[in-house]
């Protein structure tokens, strides 16, 4: 038979379980970021160099070197392959 005793006690059983499984993820990131060297970050637009490591690292988007093809080329070169009108 389901007691108020027994439902409280099991309750406090199922928040403890899920706070202690809620704390372990923290620690764990923690604990990455702290094994990390510096780190670079962008902040207002600029590049930031967090040499603690806690900083969120940037990573650039998928697409980002689009331009790494052309990018050898003198400005004579690819004007004669990408005329504009």
């Amino acid at each position: 038979m389901l007691t108020r005793r027994v439902f409280m006690a099991s309750l406090a059983g199922a928040g403890a379980a899920i706070a202690a499984a809620s704390i372990a993820p923290v620690e764990m990131c923690a604990a990455a970021a702290r094994a990390r060297g510096p780190v670079v970050s962008i902040h207002m637009d600029q590049p930031y160099i967090d040499p603690t490591g806690r900083a969120i690292p940037y990573i650039p988007p998928d697409g980002l070197r689009s331009a790494s093809p052309v990018a050898d080329l003198s400005e004579a070169e690819f004007r004669s392959r990408h005329i504009y009108l």
